[in-house]
Formats: C-alpha cells, structure tokens, sequence
C-alpha cells in the first residue's frame, strides 16, 4: 500500500497539483495522470488500485498503465513524498 507523507500540503489549481513538502521546504507542480493519481494517494492506496484508476480515466492499455503508475511512484518514493 502506498500513501503520502503526512508533511506534505497541496492544492489542485486549474488541474495541477501544487504541493509543499514542508520537510524540505521544496514545493512541487504535477499535472496531467499524475495530478489525476495524486488525491487517491491521501489514504493507503495499493499500486493495483492506481492502476485501474489510469486505464479507466485516461483509456490506457493496462501495460501502459503498470509502466506509468510504476514510474511515477518511483518518481515520488525518489523525492521522499511516500510514507515509509
């Protein structure tokens, strides 16, 4: 199960997510399927679940969707932003 740390604030604005990670004082900007996966990471969220989100909302290939969802938490486990 992945979900975000709790240091982290954020807003979606005009799509985007703008978010602060108060740890680091370093804010960030998603958007796109990214910033569509965000607001489930709020709560413990299996890397299944983000998957099935993506391919439905977006109708991507259920092969596309593991890739994408797969890079984009490494992008985060990289940055800090999951709970350990």
């Amino acid at each position: 199960m992945m979900q975000l740390r709790n240091e982290i604030i954020w807003r979606m604005v005009d799509g985007r997510v703008v978010g602060l990670d108060l740890r680091s004082s370093r804010y960030f900007s998603l958007n796109g399927t990214a910033a569509a996966l965000w607001p489930a990471l709020q709560e413990p969220v299996a890397p299944e679940q983000l998957r099935k989100k993506l391919a439905e909302e977006f109708g991507v290939e259920p092969a596309v969707a593991e890739a994408d969802v797969a890079s984009f938490l490494e992008q985060l486990r990289a940055e800090g932003l999951l709970a350990d």
